[in-house]
């Protein structure tokens, strides 16, 4: 039964609004909270999916736990009736603390409380088989996962990641004992939209952790008949500040910068900035000068953590999630502060081919559009996007 609330909890702010995104496309309202505390429940005639981050990515397993579970108290004062959380798809950081946390809190809530864990994200070629979590049919410490300056993760085993996990068919998702993590496989779409269907036939008990992919699985069988409003396209001057460090959001600047496309501007990290903390406040600092002295009509943050910055450096609550302007890119406005209003589209740093930042502002300005040329998502050495020069769009393909 779709629930009236969903309650969604994420380890950085891209994720959120991946996930959520997959709701607003059903026909939900999606609202995003920088921080539990600035949780609000809209006004809506239909269902709402309540999304706020922790930050908890690159944090211990237990600081993981502690600001996953304050956050889902938060969100069952809420009102929150099924509970969501948010990994990442190839599973970088504090997973298993935020399993921990989010367990012993909604337990508390329903004390049968258990999990099912797939951070499968077909659409990003993220998929889980045999229980290990694999890019492009390849193993984690072949893709840029291994490569990630904050968080690397070598190992996709699930068994591994998450502690005492137990694999299980999506067939044999009934009784589990309270605290049980079940493991679950999914190779592509469908495999998610069973699991979902499964998920929902369990109830409020069952606590679902993944990625983008098995939350727009989940709002294709709770859809709702309410259409959300579309926003036109625009042919305005668009910000895209990169704050990841990721290898494939360092390849996707480099592209966009030799496309040299009209009414761009981009704001990457300096090549001397090496700490994430440092990447983010400096990057804020930038963004908030330039939204300052010139106008503009969309702003696109890649990387969790300076998006988190960013907004919090322009007195935002929240954003409102709409839609998403190329798979796993979140589309909303901006909720509060002097930026209330702005188009906003987030992205975190290891989504898409070279290309996907090109595509973003197309999608943009225009939605019917071709898509732009594909660009590669193999794997490739760590790089700054100033620190040599790039292949052009030709070359690169």
């Amino acid at each position: 039964m779709r629930p009236s609330v969903l309650g969604l909890v994420a380890d950085d702010l891209t994720g959120a609004g991946d996930s959520a995104v997959g709701f607003a496309a059903a026909g939900w309202t999606a609202v995003l909270a920088l921080r539990a505390t600035r949780l609000r429940l809209p006004a809506a005639t239909g269902p709402v999916v309540l999304a706020v981050s922790t930050g908890a990515r690159a944090a211990p397993d237990d600081e993981a736990a502690a600001r996953t579970a304050a956050a889902v108290d938060a969100l069952v004062a809420a009102g929150a009736e099924r509970l969501y959380v948010k990994i990442d798809s190839t599973v970088r950081g504090s997973v298993a603390g935020q399993v921990d946390g989010a367990l012993s809190a909604w337990s508390r809530h329903q004390p049968g409380a258990h999990a099912l864990v797939c951070p499968a994200f077909p659409a990003q070629r993220r998929t889980v088989v045999d229980g290990e979590v694999l890019v492009a049919g390849r193993p984690l410490a072949e893709s840029a996962a291994a490569l990630d300056p904050v968080t690397p993760r070598l190992d996709g085993d699930l068994g591994r990641v998450v502690p005492g996990a137990v694999r299980r068919p999506v067939g044999d998702l009934g009784a589990a004992a309270p605290g049980t993590r079940l493991v679950v496989d999914a190779r592509d779409e469908d495999e998610l939209d069973r699991i979902a269907r499964t998920a929902d036939a369990a109830g409020a008990d069952l606590v679902l952790v993944g990625s983008g992919g098995l939350a727009a699985a989940l709002g294709r069988v709770w859809s709702s008949p309410l259409a959300r409003p579309t926003t036109p396209p625009f042919a305005g001057r668009v910000l895209v500040a990169v704050s990841s460090l990721h290898p494939a959001a360092l390849d996707q600047v480099g592209w966009l910068r030799n496309l040299a496309a009209a009414g761009v501007d981009v704001l990457t990290t300096p090549p001397e900035v090496v700490s994430p903390q440092a990447a983010a406040r400096d990057l804020a600092g930038r963004v908030g000068d330039a939204l300052a002295t010139r106008a503009y009509d969309a702003l696109v943050l890649v990387g969790g953590d300076g998006a988190a910055a960013v907004l919090d450096r322009l007195e935002a609550d929240g954003v409102d999630v709409d839609g998403a302007v190329v798979p796993g890119c979140p589309t909303g406005t901006v909720t509060g502060g002097p930026a209330h209003g702005l188009r906003l589209v987030t992205k975190s740093g290891g989504f898409g081919d070279t290309s996907a930042l090109d595509a973003i502002v197309r999608g943009l300005r225009d939605p019917a559009a071709p898509p732009a040329p594909a660009g590669s998502d193999r794997p490739h050495p760590l790089r700054h996007p100033d620190a040599a020069p790039r292949p052009t769009p030709k070359e690169a393909r």
